[in-house]
């Protein structure tokens, strides 16, 4: 059976909804991290806003946001608060230590679910979160029966009225279940990085084990999985024979000095990066036009590499057909010999013909040119400009400052309370982080001083790194 489209028609548009946040088009604002970050929660957690607020509010006929529907909350945790209290004049106080708007984000990782209250799963914002979503492939923190907080994770220490607050947030008359029909359209898909999906949900799983943690660093992991997922995907796409693996991606520390003698800075650095973002819409979007998925029947999305395992010689004239009309639609000013009128070709050749076209399609001259521009313009300041910096004559460079350090450490080592030095740096590289030789004696300096280095000897087997969470 093919895993093909039935009817793979060419348009002369390229359409790109699967594995990748970037458009072409990049109106009304689509890389919000708070947004995101908020969406990650409500899968994790599996929780959303009930539909009694909704319907508070809208019975009210109040705008459904955060501020009204804080106010619901706010309404609840009085009633509850008025039968415990001996002084109703602390009410007040109460609420402005924990319902105000700043503070109350700060409360719970649920309160993050306030503010996806005024989008539609439809909105423009659900492609930066869906991107994360397909990495989580399913993931979320799991509850024994009748447990409605941490549960079996570690519990924050919460004073009374603090776990009062709480208790009403979680409460079924603020949140809901979640349900998974209520996904976005475009995470039905397999994992284009399975080494990387699995290092995400490992790491999601310890910020459940620390709720405040996550309340403070979240953000700041997913826009290191966001660029770390797409400097994987630019080195694997066009490896396309195999699965994809973790290749070298090099960073220094902020503080350290680069030269043109550390090789592995320019060869596996930021600037080989950036070569390459030029593969990732055209290839892309073919393999999303070859498919189509249908939830009903829980059919996901496959990758390339996984389409070219299963990609079978029946499919042979249906590629044929499809990369002439997709060849003809594209209107190149080049004249191009892709020998298209060959009886030969196996399907797999076929296949490669077909990306070959969608990648010349962007080719210097070609009327799609500025396009693929304003894309891999949109990768470099979206996803890449957190850890990239400017180092004079070498260039741009990747770095990694002390905050992102840190939470990369933390994440390594996991459940373990501490790890071998070069253990860990092999968790670094799991994950798609290297550091030559120069780097890995500043990590040890960085670890000192914040001391959380144990040296058994001198031997450097021997150094040991302690997690700070």
């Amino acid at each position: 059976m093919t895993v093909l489209k039935l009817n793979v028609i060419a348009s002369a548009n390229n359409s790109l909804n699967s594995y990748f946040p970037i458009r072409t088009n990049n109106s009304g604002d689509p890389y919000d991290w708070e947004y995101a970050t908020s969406i990650v929660i409500r899968n994790l957690y599996q929780r959303n806003i009930s539909n009694k607020v909704i319907k508070e509010l809208k019975k009210s006929e109040r705008e459904i946001n955060l501020s009204n529907a804080l106010s619901v909350l706010s309404k609840k945790v009085s009633l509850e608060f008025s039968r415990v209290l001996d002084d109703q004049d602390l009410w007040p106080v109460i609420e402005d230590m924990y319902l105000k708007e700043d503070i109350f984000k700060k409360l719970a990782p649920e309160s993050a679910l306030f503010n996806l209250l005024p989008y539609s799963a439809s909105n423009s914002k659900n492609r930066l979160a869906d991107l994360f979503l397909s990495l989580m492939n399913g993931f979320h923190l799991k509850r024994p029966c009748g447990v409605s907080d941490e549960g079996a994770l570690k519990r924050v220490e919460r004073n009374f009225l603090e776990g009062r607050v709480v208790e009403c947030l979680r409460s079924e008359e603020i949140l809901d279940v979640f349900e998974d029909k209520k996904l976005s359209k475009g995470i039905n898909e397999k994992p284009y990085l399975p080494f990387l999906t699995e290092k995400f949900k490992n790491d999601l799983n310890l910020f459940g084990q620390y709720p405040m943690y996550l309340i403070e660093n979240l953000t700041a992991l997913l826009k290191l999985y966001g660029f770390l997922y797409t400097a994987q995907l630019t080195l694997n796409i066009n490896g396309w024979s195999s699965e994809p693996k973790s290749r070298p991606v090099y960073f220094i520390l902020e503080n350290e000095t680069a030269s043109r003698e550390r090789g592995e800075l320019i060869t596996h650095g930021y600037q080989n990066l950036a070569k390459s973002f030029k593969y990732i819409f055209p290839i892309l979007s073919v393999v999303e036009s070859l498919q189509e998925i249908d939830k009903s029947e829980n059919q996901h999305r496959l990758p390339l590499w996984q389409l070219f395992q299963k990609i079978e010689e029946i499919d042979v004239a249906s590629l044929k057909s499809y990369t002439r009309e997709f060849y003809k639609a594209r209107s190149f000013k080049a004249n191009i010999d892709y020998d298209l009128d060959s009886d030969e070709k196996t399907a797999v050749e076929w296949l490669r013909t077909l990306l070959k076209i969608a990648l010349d399609q962007f080719n210097k001259g070609e009327t799609r040119a500025a396009a693929q521009g304003k894309f891999i313009k949109a990768i470099e300041q979206e996803l890449c400009s957190e850890f990239v910096r400017n180092r004079g004559q070498l260039g741009k460079i990747l770095v990694m400052n002390q905050d992102y350090l840190s939470l990369l450490t933390n994440v390594c080592i996991g459940g373990n309370e501490k790890l071998r030095f070069h253990e860990l740096l092999k968790e670094f590289e799991a994950r798609g982080v290297y550091f030559d030789k120069q780097s890995q004696q500043a990590l040890i300096v960085f670890y000192e001083r914040v001391g959380n280095v144990e040296r058994m000897s001198d031997s450097g087997d021997a150094v040991y790194v302690r997690k700070t969470i």
